[in-house]
């Protein structure tokens, strides 16, 4: 026998909270997504040969990544409040333009390292808690 629980009104306010807060960062997301998108293909149309044009434009291509970067980590964030770990998706839907020597923002999913690096530490100072110089059983 199955009965219907009905949702008491803390658990919906709750669920129109993260709802509405994760629309809201989405929004901005998306915003800051296609200004980099758009930064990025007027620094590359730019000719070399302009080089105050070129550099001002490098300027706007690093706010609008800086920006871009801020609120898909803020994504991330809430996600993981949620208890979603795994944030490939994030990445693929915001990809955002590789710059050469930017390194990857904390909270990148597409990063090569690790995008919580305390969470990483943690880990490590467990695996090699005790061990002198840092190196798990003799391992460099």
């Amino acid at each position: 026998m199955s009965k219907k629980f009905t949702p008491l009104a803390v658990e919906k306010e709750i669920a129109e909270e993260i709802a509405g807060t994760l629309g809201r960062i989405g929004r901005e997301l998306t915003k800051f997504h296609q200004r980099a998108w758009r930064a990025m293909e007027r620094w590359e149309r730019c000719p070399a040969a302009a080089a105050a044009r070129k550099a001002r434009l490098e300027q706007v291509l690093h706010q609008a990544m800086d920006d871009a970067e801020k609120y898909r980590y803020y994504l991330i964030v809430q996600r993981e409040a949620m208890g979603l770990r795994d944030h490939t998706e994030v990445g693929r839907k915001y990809p955002l333009p590789k710059i050469e020597g930017r390194t990857p923002a904390a909270g990148d999913p597409a990063s090569p390292r690790l995008a919580f690096p305390g969470v990483f530490s943690r880990g490590r100072r467990r695996r090699t808690s005790g061990e002198t110089n840092g190196t798990a059983g003799g391992r460099c």
